[in-house]
Parts: C-alpha cells; structure tokens; sequence
C-alpha cells in the first residue's frame, strides 16, 4: 500500500515538474555594437538543455553589424529583434526587452557572456516560490580566459547574497543581483516597469521588486561566464563607479531609499 502510493506521488511529482518545463521562458537581451561577441552568445542561448524559450533583442541603434547578426538568427531560430527609433541607454533598453517579452519566466542576457548549457534549466528547477532566482558567474577577460572562479568571492559581493537572510537585508541598498544571472516570474513586471529614472540599474531594480514580493534567491553555483573587457556597458572598474562608492554611497543610497518607497506606494506594494 505505502509502495503504491509512493510511486503515485513519484508520477504526480514528475507530472508536475513536465508541465513546469513546458512553460516558455523569454530572454530579454540588450544589444548596441555587439558583433564582437554577440554570434557566441546567441549559440550559448539556443544550445540550451531548456528548449522552450524565445530571444526578444532590443538594439540600441548599433553602427556595426550587431543588427545583421540579429537578422541571422531570426532567419535560423525566429529570433525576435526589434530596432529602436533613438538611443534608450542600456537600462530602458532592457526595459523596452521585458515588456515585449511574452514567457511565463523571464531571463535577462548580455550580449558578450557565455551561458553554460543548462543555466535555464538549473534556475527553473531551483527557483520555487520565489519571485526571482540569481546565480553566481565566472568572469573572464575578451579571450575567455578565466579571471576567478567566482565574481561573488572575486569582486567581494558574496557577504551581501549569502546566506539568505544577509540577502534579504542589504537588498534594500546594494546592488548585489547580476542581472546576466538572473530568471524572474513574469508578474514582476506589473510592479517593476517602467524603471524609475534614479535607480542604479535594471539589475538591481528588478532584484529590489522581487525581494518586496515572493522574495529572491541566490544559487551559489556559476552558470555562466561573464566576459569583462574594455566595451562592456557596466564595467566594475570604471572611475566613477569607484568615485561613487568612496563618497557618494550614503547620500545617494538614502535618497534612493525614500524615492523607493514613495515608488512601492504608488505602486501598491507592500514594504517588507
């Protein structure tokens, strides 16, 4: 009898799990001169395990052949491209990705990383009742040569995301999601777009959003490689990154703080 029932839940349970892996997973992806890189990627993408997923690409008026390359894609795997009329900048460029995209999950993508084949996958299975799940990454330079095994330990973020409660608890002010890493249920846009003016950047608002929610998630695992070289959009090292974090940090923080929950407010979602 007790057999009989577990193999029962056992099918139910594996039931369950297939009609999850049906749901199609939209990747958001930001593109402006990219052709560098952008053909790996891609392949990184559609070599995936997971294979019900879209690609909604947002180009920021390149001047190169990142459009040519897009154009590739959707020709061989229906990629979906859309040109903008001016130049967004990165963060409403991702904005303008998320709003088109038409998944149950949504994932935002780079166009210079390497995902590893079963990134989606692993997120899915790992994320529960969560509102967003984010993972650790594995920087590299432009030849992907390996730089560390670990951006969270290497750029010494891992104290703000792990463990959970110290994530829960310095979400408020650091930005410590990697976007590039990250998978999100598709309600989160209701109360994430459009993206203030004076946040720091889609990763850390869309973070922000979904700790206010049914909470966020850090897997201590890369599932990607994260290629850090001179043309990235958000370079760690950049002089007014650094100019910020030396004296701007607690000025900014708190004004960003109180425009946060005048934010929540409007939007009707509970402070936590």
């Amino acid at each position: 009898m007790n057999s009989s029932v577990s193999i029962v839940r056992a099918i139910l349970k594996r039931g369950e799990h297939l009609k999850m892996n049906e749901k199609l997973v939209s990747i958001a992806m930001a593109t402006y001169n990219g052709e560098q890189y952008l053909r790996e990627q891609l392949d990184s993408i559609y070599n995936q395990t997971y294979k019900n997923i879209e690609i909604i690409v947002c180009d920021d008026c390149s001047s190169d052949k990142t459009v040519e390359i897009l154009e590739e894609y959707k020709q061989k795997y229906g990629l979906k491209h859309f040109i903008n009329e001016k130049n967004l900048g990165f963060i409403k460029n991702f904005e303008k990705a998320a709003s088109l995209c038409n998944g149950e999950y949504i994932a935002f993508s780079d166009q210079d990383d390497i995902w590893m084949s079963e990134k989606i996958q692993v997120l899915l299975d790992e994320l529960g009742e969560n509102t967003m799940i984010h993972s650790d990454a594995i920087p590299v330079d432009a030849e992907k040569n390996i730089i560390a095994e670990s951006a969270k330990v290497h750029y010494k973020v891992k104290k703000f995301v792990y463990p959970p409660e110290a994530h829960n608890r310095y979400i408020n002010w650091i930005t410590c999601v990697q976007g590039c890493t990250a998978l999100c249920k598709r309600e989160i846009l209701h109360y994430a777009l459009p993206i203030p003016n004076f946040t720091e950047s889609h990763d850390f608002w869309f973070g922000f959003i979904a700790s206010k929610m049914n909470g966020i998630k850090y897997l201590d695992k890369p599932l990607i490689y994260w290629r850090i070289h001179g043309k990235n959009t958000t370079n760690p090292s950049r002089l007014s990154h650094k100019i910020y974090m030396l004296f701007g940090t607690h000025i900014l923080r708190t004004y960003r703080f109180i425009k946060r929950l005048y934010f929540l407010k409007q939007r009707g979602l509970e402070w936590k």
